[in-house]
């Protein structure tokens, strides 16, 4: 059966054809999808990253749905930033970080952007939104962290691209401009390649770009064409695959915490990254040697050590011949983590509780796609261990 984020989906073509699907999660943005990760090397040879009138630039978002929204947006109306509450936001930093700047002359008008990164790199909430030229460093900032298991279905990550020239071009800096900061203390902005926008106030990017595009005779674009668009702005789906796999082959190419943050948080990130990947999937065995009865030749077998419930899932998860592709030992890290869930969130109606049904399937989503089972098989084999699930609940 497909699902409404398979239609959803369905809808969006492939690498390098766009549409726009005016909808909630891209809004006016052209919209492609590409199958893998790995394709990315392959499409950044073509002419559309490579059109020396155009500077482009490049950002990466954990989300397929997430907005192209600065943070200060979340107090606004439709992720947009008011100027009442970015006035009220940069006078209340002025006076919070009074003796607090190594450079008291941040906090003059003047200043007011260096000000704005500053804030930015700290933690606070502003109308800028972070770039940077390098689409591996984007690539980077996209899959460098897990999917929640308790929220729903993210079955694409997504990087977004911009014309950098033709947004230099619009002579409003209060609708949308560029922001290079000067000071770079922490030396992160020269690392990630990075740069902001300082989003438009009372509007979304998009729309001030493609209005912009619009009113400019020039031009003579057609703004209901979305390939024509997608030159200036678009959203690059990536399918949510592979994940460690990725940052593996960035990390090769020195793209990697280390590097991007050049500070003991980011050599902090690097190690757990590494850690992380290496024990990723334990091989949960222990071996044991026979003779063949009619060889008589010794054999060595490996036994998993699993409790009943996780040796059933493994049975339901080792059942489809696609199961063979799953790299050895990972099979019984997707059987442990699914028990343990399962466990947490039995209740008495369990069977008759939608929410927690619907919760359990996304956790599954998220735990199967997390250690590469196949995707053509994992709707069958989710539904068959919620089935197991509620049977066992049943007999009891």
């Amino acid at each position: 059966m497909v699902n409404e984020m398979e239609k959803y989906f369905e809808r969006v073509p492939e690498w390098s054809q766009f549409e726009i699907l005016s909808d909630d999660i891209s809004g006016r943005i052209p919209v492609t999808k590409i199958s893998h990760w790995s394709k990315i090397p392959s499409i950044l040879d073509d002419i559309f990253f490579n059109d020396n009138k155009k500077q482009l630039i490049y950002r990466g978002q954990r989300r397929y749905d997430w907005e192209l929204s600065p943070s200060l947006g979340r107090l606004g109306v439709f992720g947009t930033v008011s100027k009442d509450i970015a006035f009220q936001q940069i006078g209340l930093f002025k006076k919070a970080v009074r003796g607090r700047l190594r450079d008291s002359s941040l906090v003059d008008d003047e200043q007011e952007d260096e000000l704005w990164s500053v804030g930015q790199h700290h933690g606070l909430m502003t109308p800028l939104l972070d770039w940077t030229y390098s689409p591996y460093v984007a690539l980077f900032f996209a899959f460098i962290k897990e999917d929640k298991k308790h929220e729903t279905d993210n079955p694409y990550r997504a990087i977004y691209v911009l014309n950098k020239s033709y947004i230099e071009s619009i002579q409003d800096p209060n609708a949308l401009r560029i922001l290079e900061p000067k000071k770079d203390e922490h030396g992160r902005l020269v690392n990630q390649a990075g740069l902001f926008t300082f989003s438009s106030l009372e509007n979304t990017i998009e729309n001030v770009l493609i209005d912009a595009l619009a009113e400019d005779e020039s031009l003579e674009i057609d703004i209901d064409n979305p390939n024509q668009i997608a030159k200036y702005i678009c959203k690059i789906y990536i399918s949510n695959e592979d994940r460690l796999k990725c940052l593996s082959h960035l990390r090769k190419m020195n793209v990697h915490h280390a590097s991007l943050f050049p500070d003991i948080i980011g050599a902090s990130n690097y190690t757990n990254e590494q850690i992380s990947e290496i024990y990723q999937a334990p091989v949960l065995e222990i071996k044991v040697t026979t003779t063949n009865d009619v060889t008589g030749v010794q054999e060595t077998h490996a036994i998993n050590v699993s409790s009943p419930e996780e040796s059933t899932i493994q049975d339901v998860l080792r059942k489809p011949a696609e199961s063979a592709q799953v790299e050895p030992g990972r099979l019984e890290s997707i059987a442990k983590e699914l028990a343990s869930e399962i466990k947490k969130n039995l209740v008495i109606d369990w069977e008759s509780r939608d929410n927690i049904q619907a919760r359990l399937r996304n956790i599954a989503r998220v735990t199967l796609r997390k250690y590469g089972y196949p995707a053509s098989i994992r709707e069958q084999v989710m539904d068959e261990i919620i089935d197991q699930a509620l049977g066992a609940i049943k007999k009891e």
